[in-house]
């Protein structure tokens, strides 16, 4: 779901706008700026005003897409001072990278110099989250793979990156382990040999033998117990123990299915 449809029967509270201006470090006039208006227009809004529908949902998709917010910081740092822009800089990927996905999927693009697709980089987080389950019995991140139409398992990700296009961002050496990076380095390595249609029929397939659950807001979901079932079985056949056998089931899963 586009998380925009979300808002458009909804304005966005100062309460809101407040939590934008704490996140962010940015104070009003300098947010308004990025935003290319009025410099007192955040003011209004914060002293009562109440905003047009577009602009309520420009706030609202800052607020919801950090890595929007990111790449409007990037493209009109002009409009602050140095010292305004780093601070906000400094704020807004002290964010991003407190959700683990987001690491997980920054070190991605990051290895990939920001030379892939939004829909692409799903697969790769699908399966480092699914080796992890499996061969280390943890989760590497704790978002629940959705269940859609469109096989986006992380859509929130997915429509962010959509929103503020795939770009590099500074990543912390403390924010993965050296195991995470282990398996992440071999998922990748793995299965970048493969293209998007590869990956989907790997999708396709494996989704539609797998059991739906609902989480906590009645979102279908594959649940991590289910994924770990599911791909346990599929690791036992292929004989993988351990990460270095990851590279083996690529090509083990693509015969297997050519022979169906």
């Amino acid at each position: 779901m586009d998380k925009r449809a979300i808002y458009q029967d909804n304005i966005i509270t100062s309460e809101e706008i407040r939590l934008i201006l704490d996140r962010y470090r940015i104070g009003k006039k300098p947010l308004a700026k990025l935003l290319g208006w009025g410099e007192t227009t955040i003011i209004r809004y914060m002293d009562g005003d109440i905003p047009t529908s577009e602009y309520s949902n420009k706030l609202y998709t800052i607020m919801n897409f950090p890595e929007y917010y990111y790449d409007l910081l990037q493209k009109r740092k002009d409009c602050l001072t140095s010292v305004a822009y780093r601070k906000s800089k400094n704020a807004v990927i002290g964010y991003i990278m407190s959700s683990k996905i987001y690491v997980v999927a920054y070190y991605i693009i990051n290895r990939s110099n920001a030379d892939i697709s939004a829909r692409y980089l799903q697969y790769l987080l699908y399966y480092g989250q699914v080796f992890s389950l499996t061969l280390k019995d943890k989760e590497l991140f704790q978002e629940e793979c959705s269940v859609n139409s469109d096989y986006i398992p992380y859509w929130k990700l997915y429509e962010g990156m959509k929103q503020s296009g795939i770009r590099t961002l500074e990543i912390k050496e403390e924010y993965l382990t050296p195991e995470e990076r282990e398996l992440i380095d071999t998922v990748y390595n793995s299965f970048t040999w493969y293209g998007p249609r590869a990956l989907q029929a790997f999708a396709i397939y494996d989704k539609s033998n797998m059991k739906i659950s609902r989480d906590q807001y009645n979102n279908r979901i594959f649940s991590k117990e289910t994924l770990k079932a599911y791909y346990k079985g599929i690791l036992e056949r292929y004989q993988m123990e351990s990460i270095k056998d990851i590279t083996r089931f690529p090509d083990m899963r693509m015969q297997e299915l050519k022979e169906l």
